[in-house]
């Protein structure tokens, strides 16, 4: 008997019900949040970190070179000091492309989810004005003949509790579309934040860009002077050899670290990496820029000092703002700038093969970053050399080996 009266009683309503089954599976799908977004602001605090820390840098250099005057025997105390704080600007530069990229990057997924918020809510509203003319047209009169028409009081109290989950659903209806209207003014907020953001980022690129320029024409000054000047030519071939060393260090203390962990069978990490054999790659490395080798590897004649010199790497003359290109997939392990060397990033291929790459300006990458063959990772910085030419520095390293690049490259 109770399960006749409940039978019927679904069927008087179930005319009704279809309009609000809609409405219940439509709202259901509504409250459902959008997916999880990817953490950007994380990744934007760290940068801004590094560039912080970078530029307390360039203030630094800024109040040393200012206490120097313009001397011959301190010109080559000035070209490195000038050297040093363009390098850093370099990558003061690379960073703030870095977070243009991802603040971009936010913008575009706030932009789809204000899109995607946007529907949500006017396909909701839309829904329940339906919803909302149908109960003004027969809900009053309906809802009261549906309970006293009732054949008895169990199918009254069903139909009751009925039309009472129909208006618990309208107000959580209403609610949704609150929630709805202030998420939208909150991503649009958000949205205007990071457009400001990335507004103020470009003014401050071209502030770095302008104060580039301004030591880029102070160094042409001080490689003139030097120029007429052999034995501060002497003494700047006798920094890079000293700086070659250190470079050499930071690959030794990297090979180190290396053996141990494979000491301690922790293999985990070239693992995750998934290196490919480098060694397998001999003769067909892409070029990391297109250009002609100005400075070979090994023992070879300075022209300007006439003294012999061993490179532990090549030269390659290219444009300044060259794109320069990882050669092989890896692990950027350093990101560090060496007098002689400018700006110097040094990726782990793994089986203890290392490739450095010096004299860059921007930089893309950062450290613990895995790049892939052909990954941009930086660009070439302007003239260093007293020849006046642009060049990207390019080595091979594999423990306390170096190997001629010119016979890896394709």
């Amino acid at each position: 008997m109770r399960l006749n009266i409940i039978r019927n009683s679904i069927y008087v309503m179930a005319s009704r019900f279809n309009i609000y089954s809609k409405i219940f599976i439509c709202l259901f799908l509504y409250i459902i949040p959008l997916q999880s977004q990817t953490d950007y602001d994380s990744e934007l605090k760290r940068n801004r970190s590094r560039l912080n820390s970078i530029k307390s840098e360039i203030d630094r250099l800024k109040k040393e070179i200012s206490k120097i005057q313009i001397e011959e025997s301190n010109v080559v105390i000035q070209l490195k000091m000038i050297n040093e704080e363009m390098a850093l600007i370099g990558q003061a530069k690379g960073l703030l492309v870095r977070e243009q990229k991802i603040l971009q990057k936010k913008i575009d997924q706030t932009n789809a989810e204000l899109r995607e918020t946007q529907k949500r809510y006017d396909d909701l509203k839309k829904l329940y004005g339906k919803r909302a003319v149908y109960a003004y047209k027969y809900s009053r009169v309906k809802n009261l003949e549906l309970i006293l028409t009732s054949e008895s009081f169990s199918q009254a109290f069903i139909r009751y509790k009925y039309l009472r989950l129909i208006a618990e659903n309208d107000q959580r209806t209403i609610e949704t579309i609150h929630r709805k209207k202030q998420a939208i003014e909150e991503i649009k907020a958000e949205l205007d934040k990071n457009l400001k953001r990335m507004e103020e980022n470009i003014r401050e690129k071209q502030r770095e860009e302008s104060n580039y320029l301004v030591r880029l024409s102070q160094r042409e000054v001080i490689l003139k002077k030097l120029k007429w000047s052999e034995s501060q030519q002497r003494r700047l071939l006798s920094d890079k050899e000293a700086e070659r060393e250190k470079l050499d260090n930071i690959i030794y203390a990297l090979e180190r670290s290396r053996r141990v962990r494979e000491g301690k069978g922790d293999h985990a990490e070239t693992a995750e990496f998934d290196f490919d054999d480098f060694r397998k790659a001999k003769g067909r490395l892409p070029w990391p820029v297109q250009g002609k080798v100005v400075t070979h590897y090994g023992k070879t004649r300075d022209p300007f000092s006439k003294t012999y010199i061993n490179n532990t790497d090549i030269e390659i003359s290219s444009s300044a703002g060259t794109k320069v290109q990882s050669v092989f997939k890896g692990l950027v392990r350093v990101i560090t700038y060496l007098p002689g060397y400018g700006n110097t990033l040094i990726i782990d291929h793994g089986q203890g093969f290392y490739t450095v790459y010096s004299h860059l300006d921007e930089i893309y990458v950062e450290k613990d970053e895995i790049v892939g063959t052909g990954h941009i990772i930086g660009t070439v910085r302007d003239a260093v050399s007293l020849s006046g030419d642009s060049r990207l520095g390019f080595g091979i390293y594999s423990g306390n080996e170096t190997f001629n690049p010119e016979s890896w490259l394709k």
